[in-house]
């Protein structure tokens, strides 16, 4: 477990640069944006900053979709691939390594997102009407169903964040199975994963909705008469399953280019 954290702790010294680079733009734009706020409240929009504000949360989105493709492919262009697989690690432990970092990356640049997103807000003058119409069933929740569902919905996000870098760290290491056309089959192999996560999405999530899954308190109706409802996360299994295979896959072809 220690060269594993090695590992680790690697592949972050690799990987915070282009960090730090993304922490620095979110800021900055958000920052701008502030300031923009209150002179854009009063000349254009009241809500037109805050709209802005989710640009960052684009850019994250996309950089998972290529992170893991592009981890595993800098690897192979800087010649380091050699060195990455003589460590006392099985090739799954190597990618585990790398979907931790890439995730926790990914996951600091949204939390300063999100902050960003809040001072905006604090600085645009947004009709009260939609601020309620927002927060409605939010404030209906107790502080421990609210802090619940918060619990939920950031440990989905994480398992979303982590099965769509596995899907790219899966197709590069299927592409280097025929290293002529490495690139090729691996954008092959990556609409393929999709096609298939699809299509089959909606058949693991009902063979899974047999077993306890985690869920979103809500409360459906007006006032009072309010009804308390909980909404079953049944992607939550399937997520981790499809995650854990797609690694356990790809670190087998790795072990084979150990052996090659």
């Amino acid at each position: 477990m220690k060269r594993w954290w090695s590992l680790v702790g690697k592949e972050w010294r690799g990987s915070w640069t282009v960090i730090l680079l993304a922490l620095a733009a979110t800021i900055g734009f958000d920052t701008w944006l502030a300031i923009k706020a209150p002179v854009w409240s009063a000349r254009i929009n009241g809500e037109l900053a805050f709209g802005l504000s989710f640009i960052p949360f684009v850019g994250i989105g996309i950089a998972a979709l290529v992170v893991g493709y592009y981890t595993m492919r800098n690897e192979w262009r800087d010649r380091t691939s050699l060195q990455l697989l003589s460590y006392p690690v099985s090739g799954a432990g190597i990618l585990w390594a790398k979907l931790l970092v890439a995730v926790l990356g990914l996951g600091l640049i949204t939390v300063v997102a999100t902050v960003g997103t809040w001072f905006v807000t604090q600085r645009s003058s947004i009709p009260y009407s939609t601020i309620m119409s927002a927060t409605e069933d939010i404030l209906r929740l107790t502080p421990w169903e609210r802090t619940l569902d918060i619990i939920w919905m950031v440990v989905c996000s994480i398992l979303g964040t982590a099965f769509i870098v596995a899907v790219g760290l899966f197709s590069f290491t299927i592409g280097t199975i025929v290293p002529r056309i490495s690139g090729l089959i691996a954008v092959i192999v990556y609409g393929l994963t999709w096609y298939l996560t699809f299509a089959f999405a909606p058949h693991a999530m009902y063979a899974f909705s047999f077993v306890p899954n985690p869920g979103l308190i809500v409360y459906t109706g007006l006032g009072p008469m309010a009804a308390r409802k909980v909404i079953p996360l049944l992607p939550f299994w399937p997520t981790i399953m499809g995650t854990v295979i797609l690694i356990l896959i790809a670190g087998k072809i790795l072990e084979l280019e150990v052996d090659a």
